[in-house]
């Protein structure tokens, strides 16, 4: 923490006093579109010199050594290159050239640039474009991003996967491997990461190892979410939808200058309703979805040099239940398959609620014309309760809830320098701090559960038993097994079978024995040859188990915690060894200290079968003896190294970087395992570009992964739990390759198409690295499908008054997934298609507009699972739950 602490006052020792002057002659300005809104990556050059800058995310440029007789060019594609005397705080607005694609402005690397200039993997979509394609949640994303996958079964419940690797884990002990932020601040903890799309200015995806630019959770990449600040002019909107499932929309912004160039204010809101696709025969429905967000954010500009943005945001949702169906058991009426209706037990008791939001401060200092200082500061904090039916059936086997909470805070100071030369760069420090916890209460019905899973144990258990007392013959054991424990099914015809009573195994057995010798014996008479101590113990099961009822009711819960405290040195720049030639490298240094718990108390209503089984009165949760603790101080880097080359507006370039996961602390009353922190080196080669006169934009991406201590979670056999549970693991060492590319089109000004896929090829490797087998060797990456691909088009035709009629087709493909990494068939999705549609017209009237459309999302009702296995894959009951079908609405946006 010493060295940590120096870092932080050096940094801050350099940034002030780099140079507390500006230069003369230093000149500034912003610019915006013709709508207000602020444009980043503006070209801003001294016509016929070298001198020159790009304007930042609030539209601002500044620059120095420019006199008053210069003329300034003003450039970014998609708009009308414009030239402009110098002049005092010059305003500038830039007209949209129709005829090109315009280039998506991305700050990946911490300044504003065009996604095509970063050396990496950076797929962007602007705010208009998601309007566009009607993306509003999370999954949707997917269709239109190669590499990445959403898996969305609830809020509480998302699944990040990039370039095949998957971040999901909701335990308080785990790390992602997928940083989410919004606006620089990592909403990365699984069960708040999941938020409502609205009023967004862009989404940018970074792909590959990005710690030097994302932090600590940035393993295999980043999702980050730019949402709109204030602008300076006074403007509103709004949309309402309703559709299929009852579907209801009403989501918008207002936008008022409060003091013009001084005080802006952006207030933004979203509510969406939607009845369950999937009916439950214990009542309500399932699968349905109830949230609504808002957000206020207020901009501040102390003047030309300094800007703050103080945001905050709440989001509530209260879904009814997830449908984890049975695979195996059908409802009274219906079939197995997933997206029909379901009879899970306890009905309208099945929800999701959860409560999340938080608060940022963001604040931009332009020093000089050569370094700016920005500090990221955030608060976060989320309360969810999830409760579900984990064996997916009308039996009340396994009633689980999930009750996670957690807070958050996080600082980031970066000084960046650009020379308006050759060289730019960033430096900085950040800290971390989240408190986490996860409690899952489960109820079981005992004498449902006994012939779901215990029957066949003692079953096993006691045949076990009689063989190893050697006098008696396969035949006779397997007679009086299955006597004793018969076949029972979970259910018949859709209800419950229960077993109030463990069967009279003495007096069955002294029944049979007497028989088959003519004359009335005692167990004690009939294992009299046994010797005493096999006797005692034979004979004590037997009694214990013998006509004792069984539970109707069983409570247990456990309760894990983490708290984690980083801090963070981060250096990143680039160099161009000439105009057209750049090398970048960067480093991150970080300190993590993580402290982990588990708790779990003895049940209120001991379970006989814990206790033969497991020597507690718990079923599934090993007791402990109070809270147990553990925790782990890790030091680590991450870095990359970037070469690329610009000709025209084409980037090719190769990287190779470093990435990691932290360990994990997993701790079981029995033992504490520490897990060594998953590393990746990253070997990255792509070009990407905009050509034919700006028509055409182009990327292809080709990448190899290798990693070593690849965790992931297995079931595993456990002290003190009667079922196997999902356990942190170390699978050893695993790769993948993949190629990913994008082309977009633009036929005419009106006619715009787009096609997007991606061949992801991950695996276990055979051997760990001391040559031994591996457990999944050969096995693909969970929730990765090999080829994915998706096209699409964006047609406008112009009518007269201002008029506009337009459609917007798409269809996405993605091939066979597993959902466990050991690949069982059963756990699967072949592949399947999806087709999306958005069609309408849209008119101006003065400063108004209009538009009214029709959307249809899997158009064509594509039956399709979105996740299978689940909780009820540790008690033999796997559960899957099936994916959206067929939605159809309206929807009408009115704005100025």
């Amino acid at each position: 923490m010493k060295l940590i602490s120096l870092l932080f006052s050096l940094l801050l020792i350099v940034g002030f006093n780099v140079t507390l002057s500006a230069q003369q002659n230093r000149i500034s300005g912003n610019i915006t579109d013709d709508k207000g809104e602020a444009l980043a990556g503006v070209s801003v050059v001294v016509k016929g010199s070298r001198i020159g800058t790009n304007s930042d995310q609030q539209g601002q440029f500044s620059l120095s050594n420019a006199k008053n007789q210069n003329i300034l060019v003003f450039s970014l594609l998609g708009y009308i290159t414009k030239e402009m005397e110098v002049g005092e705080n010059m305003r500038v607005t830039l007209q949209e050239d129709t005829r090109l694609l315009n280039e998506v402005v991305v700050t990946t690397q911490k300044r504003s640039q065009s996604n095509i200039e970063v050396p990496a993997a950076v797929n962007a979509l602007s705010g208009e474009s998601l309007t566009t394609l009607n993306v509003r949640q999370l999954d949707e994303l997917s269709e239109y991003i190669p590499g990445m996958q959403m898996q969305l079964q609830s809020p509480n419940n998302p699944g990040y996967v990039i370039r095949g690797v998957t971040s999901d884990d909701g335990d308080s002990r785990s790390q992602p491997r997928v940083s989410v932020f919004q606006d620089g601040i990592s909403i990365s903890r699984s069960r708040g990461s999941a938020v409502e799309l609205f009023d967004l200015e862009r989404i940018e995806v970074v792909k590959g190892p990005q710690g030097t630019l994302f932090g600590r959770g940035a393993e295999i990449g980043a999702l980050h979410l730019v949402r709109h600040k204030p602008v300076n002019t006074l403007g509103a909107e709004v949309t309402l939808g309703y559709g299929s499932h009852k579907d209801k929309l009403v989501t918008g912004f207002v936008n008022t200058p409060i003091v013009k160039d001084k005080l802006l204010n952006r207030f933004s809101f979203n509510y969406n309703n939607r009845d369950g696709f999937i009916k439950n025969l214990s009542g309500g429905d399932l699968n349905g979805k109830n949230t609504w967000a808002i957000r206020n954010s207020t901009r501040l500009f102390g003047g030309e040099k300094t800007v703050a943005d103080l945001i905050l945001d709440y989001q509530h949702d209260n879904y009814p239940g997830t449908s984890f169906k049975n695979g195996q058991y059908a409802p009274t009426g219906g079939n197995t398959d997933p997206n029909t209706m379901a009879d899970l037990e306890q009905g309208r008791n099945l929800y999701i609620k959860r409560n999340v939001g938080g608060a940022g401060l963001l604040i931009d200092h332009t020093i000089n014309s050569n370094w700016k200082f920005s500090s990221i500061s955030g608060f976060r904090a989320f309360d969810s309760d999830e409760s579900f039916d984990a064996d997916g059936t009308a039996a009340p086997i396994l009633w689980v809830s999930e009750k996670a909470k957690g807070t958050q805070l996080s600082q980031e100071f970066r000084f960046n320098y650009d020379n308006k030369d050759n060289f730019s760069g960033f430096i900085g420090a950040s800290y971390f701090y989240e408190n986490n916890s996860q409690e899952v209460p489960m109820r079981i019905n005992e004498q449902s559960l006994y012939p779901a899973y215990i029957s066949p144990i003692l079953k096993k258990m006691l045949t076990e038993q009689f063989a190893a007392t050697g006098f008696l013959s396969e035949e006779q054991v397997a007679g009086i097994a299955n006597m004793l424990f018969p076949s029972i099914p979970t259910l018949t015809d859709g209800k419950p079978n229960y077993v109030t009573n463990i069967p009279d195994i003495r007096t069955t057995l002294e029944q049979v024995f007497s028989a088959q010798m003519g004359m009335p014996l005692k167990l004690e008479q009939i294992f009299a040859a046994l010797p005493a101590e096999t006797q005692k113990q034979l004979i004590g099961t037997i009694d214990l188990l013998s006509n004792h009822p069984i539970n109707e009711y069983h409570e247990e819960s456990s309760k894990n915690t983490g708290v984690n405290n980083a801090a963070e040195f981060f250096a990143d720049g680039t160099y161009k060894i000439t105009p057209k030639l750049g090398l970048t490298g960067g480093i991150r240094l970080s300190y993590e200290n993580q402290k982990g718990s588990y708790q779990a108390a003895a049940s209120a209503q001991p379970s006989i079968f814990g206790q033969l089984m497991n020597g507690s009165p718990n079923l599934l949760n090993p007791v402990s003896a109070g809270k147990i603790s553990a925790s782990k101080d890790y030091f680590s880097y991450v870095g990359r190294l970037a070469l690329n080359y610009m000709f025209d507006r084409n980037n090719i370039y190769a990287s190779v970087s470093r990435g990691r996961r932290p360990g994990v602390v997993s701790i079981l009353p029995s033992e504490t395992t520490y897990l060594q922190p998953e590393i990746i080196w990253s070997y990255e080669t792509g070009i990407k570009g905009n050509v034919l006169q700006g028509k055409l934009n182009y990327d292809f991406t080709m990448f190899y992964y290798d990693w070593n201590h690849f965790q992931t979670t297995s079931l595993k056999t456990i002290e003190g739990s009667l079922t196997p549970q999902y356990q942190a693991d170390d699978a050893g060492k695993a790769h993948s390759f993949g190629i990913e590319t994008g082309l977009k089109y633009r036929f005419l000004p009106q006619l715009s198409a787009f096609a997007n896929c991606a061949y992801i090829d991950g695996k276990f490797n055979e051997k760990d690295e001391d040559g031994n087998p591996q457990e999944y060797a050969g096995n693909r990456f969970r929730l990765t499908p090999k080829h994915t691909f998706s096209v699409g088009i964006d047609a406008n035709i112009p009518m007269k008054g201002g008029k506009t009629i337009f459609f917007r087709p798409a269809y996405s493909y993605k091939s066979k997934v597993y959902f466990e990494d050991d690949n069982t068939e059963l756990l699967s999705q072949k592949g399947y298609g999806l087709f999306n549609y958005t069609a309408g017209i849209g008119f101006k009237m003065n400063k108004m507009y209009c538009e009214v459309s029709t959307y249809g999302k899997n158009a064509f009702d594509k039956k399709y699972i979105i996740d299978a296995g689940n909780s009820g894959n540790t008690i033999g009951m796997p559960t899957f739950v099936g994916g959206s079908p067929s939605q159809y609405g309206v929807q009408i946006k009115v704005g100025f």
